[in-house]
């Protein structure tokens, strides 16, 4: 009986089985870099009348479970960064940011493509 050998078999198990860790890197990196750049777009974008907003935009990552949010959590603010945003009867509303989360929503899908590649050519390097 003919005897036939996998060269590299083990190395290829491993390259597969460390797939789903690389996805969840390079998620987390694409949403790290999102995150930061629509919290800087949103800052460029805010009134400064007293830096307050400015100072209390803020953003947080999730990486177990994959998401990120930029916005302001401060309470003493909160109220007023809303009537920033949206207006009120007697202001004008002055977005900031809507325009920021649109300014970078297409740039997620780029750069968590750009991670894949990079992690998963890590793997195939290995």
């Amino acid at each position: 009986m003919a005897r036939s050998e996998l060269r590299g078999l083990r190395r290829a198990l491993r390259a597969v089985g460390r797939v789903p860790e690389a996805m969840r890197e390079a998620r987390t990196e694409a949403l790290h870099e999102w995150a930061e750049n629509t919290q800087d777009s949103a800052e460029d974008r805010v009134p400064r009348d007293t830096s307050a907003l400015w100072a209390a935009l803020d953003h947080k990552v999730d990486e177990r479970y994959g998401r990120a949010e930029v916005g302001i959590w401060d309470e003493d603010v909160l109220d007023y960064a809303y009537y920033v945003e949206k207006g009120t009867s007697s202001m004008a509303d002055q977005p900031y940011l809507v325009p920021a989360f649109d300014a970078n929503r297409a740039q997620v899908t780029r750069t968590y493509r750009a991670a894949v590649r990079r992690h998963l050519g890590e793997i195939s390097e290995e």
